[in-house]
């Protein structure tokens, strides 16, 4: 059994589930809105390019793609 808090409700109730890829999008960003563009959020690879380079998509990115979905 789940044990939910007021916290959690609270949660809930500002950040309903999301049921489609745009809501699950526009979840995200509300759940991180106040991490910097530069944080990578989607890895897709990891030393492939060189020794720590990864690459994915930042919150920057993520940020960009909703606004053209807007």
């Amino acid at each position: 059994m789940i044990r939910r808090t007021r916290e959690t409700y609270a949660f809930i109730e500002a950040h309903p589930e999301p049921s489609t890829p745009e809501e699950a999008l526009a979840h995200v960003i509300a759940v991180y809105k106040d991490e910097d563009d530069g944080r990578l959020m989607v890895q897709a690879t990891h030393n492939i390019y060189g020794d720590g380079v990864s690459t994915g998509l930042t919150m920057g990115d993520l940020r960009a793609l909703a606004a053209r979905l807007t």
